[in-house]
């Protein structure tokens, strides 16, 4: 007897989940052992601030962005491979998780930062001066830029002490498969 739930019943139905397992496994950088998924979160947060001064109905989603750690990013995510991402972080070694953590603790806090001078120019001043708005996005914007720049050539390119870390997390990775 074949279960309800066996790609048995579905012809095809492996070769439609093969897609899903390469992304699942594409998930995670092997240079690094993150996912650039994450990035995103601090991607939306520096394009709604950019474009802000020229959009103002998008005052709401600033104001409605919250800080999210990479381990509660992944256990609430719905993508393909999230366990893997979780498996990947927790076998970082020390050093790199915190040379991680630290840039994205700095992206936090200027993500906070610019939010709370966004709303302090919006109760005080509302939609008059928009080019005080403007100027303060764009020094906001550019400046998380640089920071998301180092973030994302970390998680690109791993560790940059040793050639041979990119090799270490890759084997991490194959192993916990």
């Amino acid at each position: 007897m074949i279960s309800s739930g066996s790609n048995l019943e579905r012809p095809g139905a492996a070769d439609a989940d093969a897609p899903l397992t390469t992304r699942a496994s594409a998930l995670v950088n092997p240079a690094s052992g993150l996912a650039n998924d994450y990035l995103n979160l601090f991607n939306e947060i520096v394009m709604l601030i950019e474009q802000l001064p020229a959009m103002p109905e998008l005052i709401d989603d600033v104001f409605a962005w919250r800080p999210t750690g990479y381990q509660d990013y992944f256990t609430r995510s719905i993508l393909p491979g999230r366990g893997s991402a979780l498996e990947a972080y927790a076998a970082l070694s020390q050093t790199f998780r915190c040379d991680f953590e630290a840039l994205v603790d700095e992206l936090d806090r200027m993500a906070v930062g610019a939010i709370a001078a966004i709303r302090c120019h919006h109760k005080a001043k509302g939609d008059a001066e928009p080019d005080v708005l403007g100027g303060l996005c764009t020094r906001a914007g550019e400046k998380m830029r640089e920071v998301l720049d180092r973030a994302t050539k970390l998680v690109n390119y791993g560790p940059s002490d040793s050639g041979d870390a990119a090799q270490a997390v890759a084997d991490r990775l194959m192993l916990a498969s």
